[in-house]
């Protein structure tokens, strides 16, 4: 399905497995990246669609969506494509969830659109960028002297061939559970918009919502995988030093940076919990 917004049309996926009659809070969930859609992150909700109605766009510039100009690339602009989206549908209740770098657009939205959505979940994400410090000190507590040298040489030169090293050495320490034969298949059809990566990596080191999230008025959910090596727990935390808002943070243990793809149950556990904290109706069936 498509929604145009003022500049741009907005392919998304909506599914649910509740009957259409009762009532379910919309789960709006805005994938990682940048530059891949958002299919694998459909796939890891699929859960939550047994008490929510999942609602999974491609952010502008990535997947099907338009690709518009690098001039758009950015949290702002993103935040604000949500809040049209929103507006669009005409979405109730809704739970705005972001993992990765779509946790950054989450905190954005709540910092800058107030009462639009009842609350949001930060999956995998941080306030700030972590330093390269911190990122490469967690790759050698958690790998070793190799991933944390491999880590170290694309942070100070992302060329191609670092890179592919990077994918080959420290990929897959980003997901602890296996890919099952859907979520291979997923990743290998894709679609990539590298040049997003590049521009919005190009500004990252600047990367610090801590001041903004002063302005933040409703309720955040922030879930850390307790072996993430690309955002530290640490830092992860932050969210809730900065925060106008009431924040419940959970330290997942074995989980690594893909949190609902590692823990699916305890995931969706604590997103139900977090619903019906919200006043949302949450069950199955």
């Amino acid at each position: 399905m498509r929604v145009r917004l003022a500049d741009a049309d907005i392919h998304f996926t909506a599914a649910t497995r509740r009957p259409w009659e009762q009532p379910r809070p919309v789960l709006l969930g805005l994938h990682g990246g940048p530059g891949i859609d958002g299919g694998q992150l459909r796939h890891f909700l699929a859960p939550q669609q047994e008490w929510a109605t999942v609602i999974v766009p491609d952010q502008r510039g990535h997947g099907r969506s338009s690709r518009s100009t690098p001039a758009h690339w950015t949290l702002t602009r993103w935040a604000e494509d949500v809040r049209e989206f929103v507006d669009a549908l005409g979405l109730e209740d809704v739970i705005l969830l972001g993992t990765s770098f779509g946790g950054f657009v989450v905190q954005r939205f709540l910092a800058d659109h107030p009462g639009v959505v009842r609350g949001g979940v930060v999956v995998g994400s941080s306030p700030r960028r972590a330093t390269p410090g911190e990122i490469v000190a967690r790759y050698r507590d958690l790998g070793g002297e190799e991933p944390a040298r491999v880590m170290a040489r694309v942070l100070s030169d992302p060329s191609p061939r670092n890179e592919a090293e990077w994918a080959r050495v420290c990929a897959p320490f980003s997901r602890l559970r296996p890919p099952d034969e859907a979520l291979g298949r997923i990743v290998r059809e894709r679609v990539e918009t590298p040049e997003v990566n590049a521009h919005f990596m190009a500004t990252f080191d600047d990367l610090d919502l801590r001041a903004d999230l002063a302005a933040v008025r409703e309720p955040i959910l922030v879930l850390a995988g307790a072996r993430d090596p690309l955002t530290p727990p640490g830092v992860a935390a932050e969210i809730g030093r900065h925060s106008g808002a009431a924040v419940t943070f959970h330290l997942v243990e074995g989980a690594s940076h893909q949190v609902l793809w590692d823990r699916p149950e305890e995931a969706d556990g604590l997103l139900r919990a977090f619903a019906r904290s919200l006043g949302l109706p949450a069950h199955p069936g």
